[in-house]
């Protein structure tokens, strides 16, 4: 069994609205080289960055709010450098500081039944704005799969789009640790089943390559690693680069390998917390609330480590890729990193 240890708490702050949060599609994203949080109270969304230091305050002092009409239709709200961006049932909107609409750009509804939800972010230039949207149905009423677009962030004009093999998936859109303006964007299908692709920018068209599908999903991307977790929390692989064949599978583990008295899953999103650590949640559902963490050798994703808060802590951790991890108790939001 892996050493217990307890780790360092570098960072806590009260944010209202962050265990609602935490558990949805756009309540933590990447965007240009950080963490940001995204918490909704009636119609205001709110955006908080977290620090690339791991010194005390937690977050940066540009927090800033929108306030947004109808923001339960909204499925994904997104930081843009002038205000926010919104994937809702029918339209991608473009939306300054006031709330007011910049542009909106109109698709086919994902419907008022649907699984489906949109989801979109603008690129760190600030010229584009990525989004996945659903399918035009042909006359029969059906379509093979979903839209991705590439969007001008100053109209909200097309400059390119790409058909999508998911259909009716639940999106997410994360840029990848650093500087890159590469994109990772998942698409859920149910409990069965996932795409994940990078997104890039080439020649001012899209380029999407394929990470993992089936009942896999890419959960982070660092350094030419690229974790792929069973959409079912029965395995986590790393892989050495882009998975396009069994043969650049590095490392697997199982549930049962960490956690052996009880029947387990994988759950939440494991991640790189630095060049050394994979952080993994586990729990007995793969969508326990309650769950143990794990640090494991990103070389072979042997347990290193089971990590043993001081006080409560909350579900599946996030990442940070330099050397900590966000958990969530409550309102609270507490950043750790393995005690020096």
């Amino acid at each position: 069994m892996p050493e217990d240890i307890t780790p360092q708490l570098v960072g806590e702050e009260t944010v209202e609205g962050i265990a609602e949060a935490w558990a949805e599609l756009d309540g933590r994203q990447f965007r240009d080289g950080t963490l940001r949080l995204v918490t909704r109270s009636e119609e205001l969304v709110s955006i908080r960055s977290v620090r690339s230091s791991a010194q005390p305050p937690l977050f940066s002092d540009d927090a800033f709010s929108v306030p947004l009409d109808e923001l339960d239709e909204c499925h994904y709200v997104t930081p843009t450098r002038s205000g926010v961006a919104a994937s809702r049932q029918d339209s991608v909107s473009y939306h300054s500081l006031s709330g007011a609409v910049e542009w909106a750009f109109r698709h086919f509804s994902w419907g008022d039944d649907a699984i489906g939800s949109g989801a979109c972010a603008e690129t760190p230039d600030g010229l584009h704005v990525l989004a996945a949207v659903p399918g035009t149905p042909d006359s029969t009423g059906e379509y093979p799969g979903d839209r991705f677009v590439l969007l001008a962030s100053e109209n909200g004009d097309v400059l390119d789009e790409a058909p999508l093999p998911s259909f009716s998936g639940a999106y997410t859109l994360d840029a990848l640790f650093g500087r890159s303006p590469a994109f990772l964007l998942s698409a859920a299908q149910g409990q069965d089943g996932a795409f994940s692709w990078q997104v890039d920018i080439v020649d001012g068209r899209l380029r999407l390559t394929e990470l993992a599908a089936g009942e896999d999903r890419v959960t982070a991307v660092q350094n030419g690693r690229v974790l792929v977790q069973d959409v079912g929390g029965a395995r986590l692989r790393v892989h050495s680069a882009a998975p396009a064949s069994a043969s650049a599978v590095a490392s697997e583990v199982s549930p049962e390998d960490l956690r052996t008295t009880q029947e387990s899953f994988i759950t939440g999103d494991s991640g790189f917390v630095d060049a050394s650590h994979v952080i993994v949640a586990v729990g007995e559902e793969w969508w326990s609330e309650e769950t143990e963490h794990f640090l494991l050798d990103t070389e072979d994703l042997t347990a290193r480590h089971r990590v043993r808060y001081p006080f409560p802590d909350g579900p599946d951790p996030k990442a940070l890729g330099d050397g900590t991890w966000l958990t969530v108790n409550g309102d609270e939001v507490q950043r750790w990193r393995v005690a020096r």
